[in-house]
């Protein structure tokens, strides 16, 4: 694009005199689009701060207070730095903030749902029949005698303290007497390669904290024998129980007395 200030022929326009006033900003001659293409153009303030566009320049004033006021750098940084104080001001810890609200708009009370705690011991209390007639027995300390049973038949019984129970009949017992039978076994040596001699493992066990209990083995008749043992506690499965009655007096004295031929045993 050509220079304003000529022609295209060359020669210089009518206009070009009286330049000094056209490129003069304070000047009412001026003329923007020359002062833009002339390279005699002259800046009030050589040193001005360059702005992108116009509109950055009418948010300056318009933060200043208008076009009235004079232009300051360190004026609009102080103005700044005074809006974003006031954004990021605490709350005084005195003070707590005012809602706003209506009397009609106000937040309900609300309260916490409590809800009924279900375990164990509340369920026995709805238990009828013969789950209320063993929530009895639980309660007095009477010793039951429960028949276990095994894949055909009854296995055996075991005597003991109900401590707690459930509706599927599994117990939880206390100072137990169990007794079941079994078939005889037929031992055959079988020497397998690399397993070695068998060795016993009860000084391991007693180092370890681990208690066997001691169980009597008699013999009944040529295929089978009667085994007993005392645990202190001992859990019996639903699926295991055929029956549950109070014990008699005369079998807990027979009961004892079988223990202490267990304990004469294991002094001797």
């Amino acid at each position: 694009m050509s220079d304003p200030e000529q022609d295209t022929a060359g020669r210089k326009s009518p206009s070009s005199e009286g330049s000094s006033t056209d490129l003069d900003v304070t000047s009412p001659k001026f003329k923007p689009l020359r002062a833009l293409y002339s390279n005699k153009t002259q800046l009030p303030v050589p040193h001005a701060k360059p702005l992108d566009n116009v509109t950055s320049f009418e948010a300056r004033f318009r933060m200043l207070g208008g076009f009235d006021e004079r232009y300051s750098d360190q004026r609009i940084q102080e103005i700044r730095r005074a809006a974003s104080s006031a954004k990021t001001a605490t709350i005084p810890q005195g003070e707590a903030p005012v809602r706003r609200f209506l009397p009609h708009q106000e937040m309900v009370q609300g309260y916490r749902r409590t809800r009924f705690q279900r375990n164990i011991y509340t369920k026995i209390e709805n238990f009828e029949g013969p789950l209320g007639e063993m929530r009895t027995w639980m309660r007095e300390r009477v010793r039951v005698k429960v028949y276990t049973r095994k894949e055909k038949g009854v296995r055996g019984f075991v005597t003991g303290f109900i401590e707690v129970f459930d509706k599927h009949w599994n117990l939880a017992l206390s100072d137990v007497f169990e007794s079941w039978r079994r078939r005889k076994y037929r031992y055959s040596e079988n020497k397998r390669a690399g397993l070695g001699k068998p060795q016993d493992c009860s000084d391991l066990l007693r180092k370890m904290g681990i208690s066997v209990p001691e169980t009597v083995v008699k013999s009944v008749d040529r295929k089978y024998v009667m085994c007993s043992r005392r645990v202190p506690k001992l859990i019996v499965r639903g699926e295991q129980v055929v029956l549950v009655t109070p014990e008699s007096v005369v079998q807990v004295k027979a009961e004892k007395d079988a223990a202490t031929v267990v304990v004469k045993k294991e002094k001797e």
